[in-house]
């Protein structure tokens, strides 16, 4: 019974930096500090923006190209039709 119950022991992982820049952390807790909280609000609604567009233009090209061959479809048949019948 106890060989169906084992459980593996977990893995550690132990991380060690191998370079650590003190000024680089400095300046970016400086710029973290003086950032425009709203900065980030407004490039994602930009971002957001751009997204809705491009989703707006894929649609547009697929129901362009199924409206393109839905018609080129059509004419040929009404072309055979009135072909068949000598009206053409």
């Amino acid at each position: 019974m106890g060989m169906f119950s084992h459980t593996p022991k977990s893995n550690k992982f132990e991380y060690t930096p191998r370079y650590y820049d003190e000024r680089k952390e400095r300046l970016e807790a400086m710029k973290k500090k003086y950032a425009d909280p709203k900065r980030a609000e407004i490039e994602a609604r930009i971002r957001g923006q751009f997204k809705r567009y491009e989703k707006k233009n894929r649609i547009f090209i697929k129901t362009g190209t199924r409206f393109m061959l839905i018609l080129a479809v059509l004419l040929i048949i009404t072309y055979a039709v009135l072909k068949y019948f000598g009206w053409w």
